[in-house]
């Protein structure tokens, strides 16, 4: 057992959650599109509409990169852009009803992946994931809020 204060339990988290992720990405891939347009279609389903240089922020990417995958996402209709309404000078991308169906398909076919996953194992795995869940959440939140503080 790890110690929970231990350097040995972050590296083991973080290696497991990367293995358990790309796992997944290989048993439900996203189809048509890229890891970054899909990760770009999650970021504007959950967050809501938003400027650009948030977008390139909250994806750790440069404003060219960015810049291109909106056009690409614009391209197949999965992400519109629009004036903003406090400032002309700026736009605001969003997500479209297509894009929307497109995240809701591939986050439906992951959670029936891991569905199927949580049945193998044993009841007393599949509850102390269900108790770890609420720590994990508070972890990714803190992670996806550590460069913003």
């Amino acid at each position: 057992m790890l110690d929970d204060s231990s350097p040995d339990l972050a590296s083991g988290l973080r290696h497991t959650l990367t293995r358990l992720y790309l796992t997944l990405r290989r048993n439900a891939p996203l189809g048509d599109i890229s890891a970054a347009q899909g990760s770009a279609l999650a970021l504007l389903h959950d967050h809501g509409p938003m400027r650009m240089g948030e977008f390139a922020d909250r994806e750790s990417i440069r404003m060219p990169t960015a810049t291109a995958l909106i056009d690409g996402l614009c391209r197949e209709g999965l992400v519109s852009r629009e004036p903003d309404p406090t400032d002309r000078r700026a736009v605001l991308i969003s997500i479209t009803p297509q894009g929307v169906d497109a995240v809701d398909d591939i986050r439906s076919r992951r959670d029936d992946a891991v569905t199927r996953a949580l049945a193998d194992l044993s009841e007393a795995h599949r509850s102390a994931i269900a108790e770890a869940l609420p720590a994990l959440r508070d972890m990714q939140s803190r992670l996806e809020n550590y460069d913003r503080k």
